[in-house]
Parts: structure tokens; C-alpha cells; sequence
């Protein structure tokens, strides 16, 4: 980063939006920053959203995960102008999928996971357009069900309802897609996500 004029200390303190021009501006000095810049955006709080990423991968087994709500920031306890742990989660697997995911031009932004295969209240679960989704069915508590078809598989609520729903997605496109979300391989000569359920 200091060569590039950027200072590492401010990680978080800058916006999407600074660090979107210093990308355009100086790409050739720091080319992956726009990589990472769509993993910010869940939260315009980015210093919270670096520090909390952080403290979510320390560790292990994410035990600092708090489904319903997230960490202290600056000495003051969580609250809900802050994403929940889930949506933290949730918004980085979207991220990592849309990246691997070729563009669709019928989402002409980038985010063909996200628009294609994740539903997000209050946007009804419509099953007539997908073949299956994950569908966030409320943010407060945060709750994730799989839409298959025109049905709706209901996953128990709780601490590992995201991570049960997520499991629940992988073994149904290993068993029902051959290990394919779209045209990406999740088995071991792709992705290498299916390893997860095996």
C-alpha cells in the first residue's frame, strides 16, 4: 500500500467509493483492490465491517459468530445499524460466487450469483423464475430457506441456519445439478466447494 500512496493503517476507515477512484486513478499500482471492493459494500461502515471480517477469521470455527447480531465496535455493543454476522457471511460467499461465476448478460452489474441465485427479503420468493435460490427470508432475526422449484425447503432456525442452508445448497447441487451451480464445476476440478458435504 505505501507505495502506492496509500497508508495500510486507514484499512477501513476509507469509503467504497475513495478506494473505487484511488482504483481507477492508480490501478496499475494496486490492481487487486478492485477485487476486494465489492466485498465492502455490504456495510458503508467499513471500518466495523474490516475489524469484524478480522475478528471472524481469527481463530477457529468462526467462534466469534453471533448469527443474530455482531461484535462490539469502538467500545459500544452492537446494534442494528451494523450487518449481522450472518449478512457478513452470507454477503462474502455471494462476493467469492459472483467472481467465480462468468458475467450474465442479463445482469449486466457483475453479480450473477447474487441476482440469479439469492433471493433477499422484501423481494418475494418467487420459484416460477428460479430452479433453486437461496432465499433470505427475514433479515432481523436473519433466516435462510432453499427455494427448489416451486418449493420452499424450510431449514431450523437458529445460530446454523445459514450454514445449514448453505450445506443444504451444496449436497442438492452435487446430488440434483452434477456439482454444478450454472456452468461452474463446485467438484474438485473446480471450485472444490463439494469437498464440504463429502
Amino acid at each position: 500500500y505505501l507505495s502506492s500512496g496509500i497508508n495500510a493503517e486507514y484499512g477501513g476507515a476509507v469509503s467504497t467509493a475513495v478506494l473505487s477512484k484511488i482504483s481507477a486513478s492508480k490501478h496499475e499500482h494496486i490492481a487487486n483492490i478492485a477485487l476486494l471492493l465489492p466485498y465492502l459494500e455490504v456495510s458503508v461502515n467499513q471500518e466495523y465491517l474490516v475489524n469484524r471480517i478480522g475478528e471472524l477469521a481469527s481463530g477457529s470455527c468462526v467462534g466469534t459468530f453471533r448469527w443474530e447480531s455482531g461484535g462490539r465496535f469502538k467500545n459500544q455493543p452492537w446494534n442494528k445499524e451494523l450487518p449481522t454476522d450472518s449478512q457478513i457471511v452470507m454477503h462474502c460467499i455471494s462476493t467469492y460466487l459472483d467472481s467465480h461465476l462468468p458475467r450474465n448478460p442479463m445482469y449486466p452489474e457483475g453479480r450473477t450469483f447474487t441476482t440469479q441465485y439469492f433471493v433477499q427479503t422484501p423481494s418475494k420468493a418467487d420459484t416460477k423464475k428460479r430452479e433453486y435460490a437461496l432465499f433470505q427470508s427475514s433479515i432481523h432475526p436473519p433466516h435462510f430457506k432453499l427455494l427448489v422449484g416451486d418449493e420452499v425447503w424450510e431449514v431450523s432456525k437458529g445460530r446454523n441456519n445459514l450454514f445449514h442452508t448453505l450445506i443444504l445448497l451444496l449436497y442438492y447441487l452435487r446430488e440434483e445439478q452434477h456439482g454444478m451451480l450454472g456452468p461452474v464445476n463446485l467438484g474438485p476440478t473446480g471450485l472444490n466447494l463439494t469437498w464440504i458435504i463429502s
